[in-house]
């Protein structure tokens, strides 16, 4: 069962998608805002991390009785200056014992940093390397890792070592890129200069690793994101899923809205969902204001990519029996942040009670106004076979 409920706690919204299995397990995605823009970085760090607790420890049991017994699995913090910033933020958390993810994309709503929480019940937990960490439930082991990156003079050299570090790590614990890599963020500072190098580096990769147009590729966002240093172009963040068969992960297309990536030389599958421990999890790319051919629309005109932007995620959703109503989390991606308030209206219009973010980051293409991924979940016992 699917539920979505939102709380307040002081100047912290908190927008929670809860999914309870048949398979004694329950999931949790939590997005967490400061409302309250006038706090200071320490502040605001402080009132997140103090809502947390409070929600996981103290609270909303009725509505979320088994809350208290979940771990995160994943978190993601997103901020509005990380150079500034991010040695404040290690200070306040101190060392996390699970996979975190920080970039600078600005929360749009105002504030200095917004945290987006996975969390699972009835989970094991391994840390495997620096970046790395397995977790186990019901005879899967999800690994995720983060803040993947590598010295070279240019996105290129970077991206190409980060993926083949990454292939040699799954190999280390008998996986490969091809056959359990299910999700992939690639944060790019400069995209408009460094997003080329970023394909070119991953094609060859890809190349290597066996994934072709006749296989498959891997959902992915390829995204404007900076870490602390200038010089770091590219930033990978991986989600493998080993334990999966495959006839368990299904590639979704939507061609009447969309077109293949590698007609145009990218190598991603728009979207990719997988059945297992009784639920259908999707992963939708970044998606944009693209048509069949592969052709930008509504160009300059923010609405008008807006509503082809969700045309295209709930085409790829229903090929996955899936609606609105099940996506679980949701990041919007504007490239201009004049746009924020028409967007913000129109997306409560669609998605009023959905964990969602919009950042300040821009798209791979510059006609692209507007990007958006998201994750949905749905019980199997409520998908026609």
């Amino acid at each position: 069962m699917n539920k979505k409920i939102q709380f307040v706690n002081g100047d912290v919204d908190i927008k929670i998608f809860a999914f309870t299995s048949e398979n004694d397990f329950d999931e949790y995605m939590c997005m967490f805002t400061v409302t309250n823009t006038k706090l200071t970085f320490n502040q605001q760090v402080t009132q997140l991390l103090e809502s947390y607790k409070k929600l996981t420890t103290q609270g909303y049991s009725k509505e979320l009785p088994n809350l208290h017994q979940a771990e995160i699995c994943f978190k993601r913090y997103y901020l509005s200056d990380i150079s500034n910033q991010i040695d404040e933020l290690k200070s306040i958390t101190g060392q996390e014992d699970f996979p975190v993810s920080i970039v600078q994309q600005a929360p749009l709503k105002g504030c200095k940093i917004c945290m987006w929480t996975y969390m699972m019940t009835n989970i094991q937990k391994e840390q495997i390397s620096k970046n790395t960490y397995m977790i186990s439930h019901h005879g899967y082991d999800e690994i995720w890792t983060t803040q993947n990156t590598a010295e070279g003079a240019n996105s290129y050299i970077q991206t190409k070592k980060i993926f083949k570090e990454y292939a040699k790590t799954l190999r280390k614990h008998k996986c490969t890129l091809a056959n359990d890599c299910i999700r992939t963020w690639l944060y790019v500072n400069d995209i408009d200069n460094q997003y080329a190098g970023v394909v070119k580096a991953r094609n060859e990769v890809f190349d290597e690793e066996g994934l072709t147009e006749n296989t498959h590729y891997i959902a992915s966002t390829g995204i404007g994101g900076r870490d602390t240093c200038s010089d770091i172009y590219c930033k990978l963040n991986a989600l493998s899923i080993r334990g999966l068969n495959p006839n368990q992960k299904h590639h979704l297309y939507a061609l009447d809205y969309l077109n293949r990536t590698s007609e145009y030389g990218v190598r991603f599958e728009r979207g990719t969902y997988i059945d297992y421990c009784q639920r259908r999890k999707v992963f939708i790319s970044g998606t944009a204001s693209i048509d069949h051919q592969g052709n930008i629309l509504h160009i300059g005109d923010i609405k008008g990519q807006v509503n082809r932007m969700l045309e295209n995620i709930n085409a790829l959703l229903h090929e996955a029996q899936c609606n609105f109503n099940d996506i679980a989390e949701m990041t919007v991606y504007l490239r201009d942040i004049a746009d924020y308030t028409v967007v913000k209206e129109m997306l409560i219009e669609k998605l009023p009670d959905t964990p969602l973010i919009i950042v300040h980051a821009p798209v791979c293409r510059p006609g692209w106004l507007i990007e958006s991924e998201c994750l949905a979940l749905k019980n199997i016992s409520l998908v026609s076979r």
